[in-house]
């Protein structure tokens, strides 16, 4: 006797053409699908209109001691040029040559942004020099009171600043008192709106280098001179005794890139695979509360409404997927063609090697494939979306520790965990995609496939008993129940 029933493909392909179209006509596909491009829009919106979703506050200083607030208002512009050398620095993504990426952003750090933008200027004539300084958070202004007192209307809102023509509320006043130590000021930060703590915290970076001053430079030691020389600092470089000489052993990009895309990758395969699943489940109770499964069982065997669904549904998930799939592709080809940065060009066509893009389709496939199964045999036995949720609680709690796993392809590729969770088969689609780019052996990845595509097979037929079970019976979750407790734990019922 044949594991496997006998399918009608036509049957299948009409069941499968159903399920597709049922929710291809639903507001809530279409939505999904254009979900991308409207967030893209939105987001052009949003951009174009020059809306400020964070405005800025505008702080003032009350310095009782007038020891401390110009030494503040040093640090607060150090702050600014520290916030317009990390966006200059963006720069340096398109700059191709490496040396001269290496060199502007060597001047970028030892000297400054206009010297950054002189080099770009005399050696990258192609890039643009333009440069938006960064929107500060918070701007330190002139106190328009002397006491905190008078302050105290502005800070409510009761009375307003007029700054650039433009009527604004005073964000927060500092407040410097003399403490028994001159480096350990009693520093008071008062504000309405508590949650925003850019001001207090550069007040706080400012007390710091207060102590480190106050204790570095009787002994000499300009704490300025030590903060560039700090940041001017060497940086270990990383080599791989696998690669090639030829390839140059270091560490680069290119080498780093395929961990961030497997790890991309098993997280759409797992978002695939879940969202199937669970649209499998939903369709399944809704035909079986609305009686009809009975009458598709008129004309069709279990097998074929199995099978079905499953190619129904996994269309309408690819279908779904599809726009962020072509978003991925596109982004992926427009890099690979256009990208400045040659090392992470070729770890990207380094990734989508003939290894990675054939078991990601075949554990996609697997993947669907074996939770489809459990989650129509569980839909067959529920009565209520309350039973669905009580039977497939456990599989969820499976999923979930599965996606739990899929990190560990970027932080601890060699984990052991990771490489167990190869052969497990719920988690082996997810863990073996994010192990590709550490060169597995061969075998691994072909008998973790096999224990999946083994446990597919028990699982399909598996759910056809149940899913039979399920219909002709009525049996609901109370009857798993009751065999839980006479089977596995020996009571009576």
């Amino acid at each position: 006797m044949s594991i496997m029933p006998k399918v009608n493909l036509r049957r299948t392909f009409l069941i499968a053409r159903r399920d597709y179209m049922g929710y291809v006509k639903t507001w809530g596909f279409w939505i999904s699908f254009l979900l991308p491009f409207l967030f893209g829009g939105f987001g052009f919106l949003m951009a174009t209109a020059d809306i400020d979703l964070s405005p800025t506050q505008y702080v003032t200083v009350l310095d009782e001691t007038g020891d401390y607030a110009d030494g503040l208002n040093d640090l607060y512009d150090e702050m600014m040029e520290e916030a317009a050398k990390s966006v200059l620095s963006a720069k340096s993504f398109f700059i191709q040559d490496k040396d001269q990426r290496k060199e502007y952003e060597r001047i970028l750090q030892a000297d400054g942004t206009e010297a950054a933008q002189a080099y770009i200027t005399e050696n990258v004539p192609g890039l643009s020099t333009d440069f938006d300084a960064p929107v500060a958070e918070f701007k330190i202004i002139e106190a328009p009171e002397e006491t905190l007192e008078n302050l105290l209307p502005y800070l409510k809102g009761d009375t307003l600043l007029n700054i650039d023509d433009k009527d604004v509320a005073l964000g927060g006043v500092i407040i410097f008192k003399r403490g028994v130590d001159i480096a350990k000021p009693e520093t008071e930060y008062w504000s309405t709106n508590i949650n925003k703590l850019d001001a207090p915290n550069l007040v706080n970076r400012y007390l710091r280098r207060l102590a480190r001053v106050t204790y570095l430079e009787p002994k000499g030691l300009n704490v300025t001179e030590l903060d560039r020389r700090v940041a001017l600092a060497p940086e270990a470089s990383l080599f791989n005794p696998v690669k090639t000489v030829e390839d140059d052993q270091g560490v680069n990009s290119s080498d780093t890139v395929p961990f961030i895309v497997a790890t991309v990758l098993a997280f759409m395969l797992w978002l695939t695979v879940f969202s199937g699943a669970y649209m499998l489940l939903t369709s399944m109770l809704e035909e079986k509360l609305n009686k009809l499964l009975e009458m598709m069982l008129a004309t069709t065997r279990f097998s074929e409404i199995i099978l079905g669904k499953l190619l129904g549904v996994a269309a309408l998930t690819l279908s779904m997927m599809a726009p962020y799939i072509l978003v991925g592709i596109v982004g992926v080809v427009g890099y690979v063609a256009f990208g400045p940065d040659q090392d992470i060009v070729k770890g990207l066509v380094s990734s989508f090697n003939a290894k990675m893009i054939v078991f990601l389709i075949i554990y996609l496939i697997l993947g669907y494939v074996l939770y489809g199964a459990f989650f129509i045999a569980l839909g067959s036995l529920s009565s209520s979306m309350q039973d669905a949720q009580t039977l497939t609680t456990p599989i969820l709690f499976i999923l979930m520790a599965c996606a739990a796993v899929i990190p560990l392809g970027l932080s601890a590729p060699d984990s052991p965990l990771l490489r167990i969770a190869t052969f497990i088969p719920f988690s082996a689609p997810f863990a073996s995609i994010v192990r590709l780019p550490s060169d597995p052996p061969l075998w691994e990845l072909l008998l973790s496939t096999a224990f999946l595509t083994l446990l597919c097979i028990g699982t399909i037929a598996m759910a056809g008993r149940i899913f039979r079970f399920g219909v002709l019976s009525g049996a609901g979750a109370e009857v798993v129940i009751s065999w839980f407790k006479r089977t596995v734990l020996r009571r009576k019922a």
